[in-house]
Parts: structure tokens; C-alpha cells; sequence
């Protein structure tokens, strides 16, 4: 596609978007646990939000824990669909 601008995104993309988003915005607001209870009903979501950088369990260049925090890529994520969405 060489064209830019507004994309058709039908339902099941949109719920798939905020299903993303609102495992980004609880490793925002309430860090889990890669064991957790929401981190098994949302594991897909979990992983691709790993996979993409949007959270981490990396708290220092040689340090990790057992809980999902977000990034900076996470939060820039979670700006551009509240801009997008008018939130």
C-alpha cells in the first residue's frame, strides 16, 4: 500500500486492538504477574504485547521479575489509540 491515511478496520480487528490495549493499560495501572490469573485468560494478548515491546518483565539490563510493566512503546501505543478513539 503506497497510500497513507484512514484504514477500514472492521469489528473483529477493533475488539482485537482493544483487547491489546487493555492488557497494556493493566501493566500500567496494576502490574500482573506472568503466572496470574489475567495473564492466562489474555496470554495471546500477553504475548503479542511482549513481542512487540509494549511490556516487559525487564526491570534493569541484568535484572528480571515475574510481573508485566509497561514500556515506552506501551504507553506511545496507549496514546495513539486514545487520540485516535477521542479518550
Amino acid at each position: 500500500m503506497d497510500e497513507h491515511g484512514q484504514m477500514s478496520t472492521n469489528e473483529e480487528e477493533i475488539e482485537a486492538l482493544m483487547r491489546v490495549y487493555t492488557v497494556i493499560q493493566t501493566a500500567r495501572r496494576k502490574p500482573f504477574t506472568t503466572k496470574s490469573e489475567f495473564a492466562r485468560f489474555a496470554a495471546n494478548e500477553v504475548a503479542l504485547c511482549a513481542s512487540e515491546g509494549f511490556i516487559t518483565t525487564k526491570v534493569s539490563d541484568d535484572t528480571y521479575s515475574n510481573t508485566w510493566m509497561v514500556t515506552h512503546d506501551g504507553l506511545s501505543f496507549i496514546e495513539g489509540v486514545d487520540d485516535v478513539s477521542g479518550d
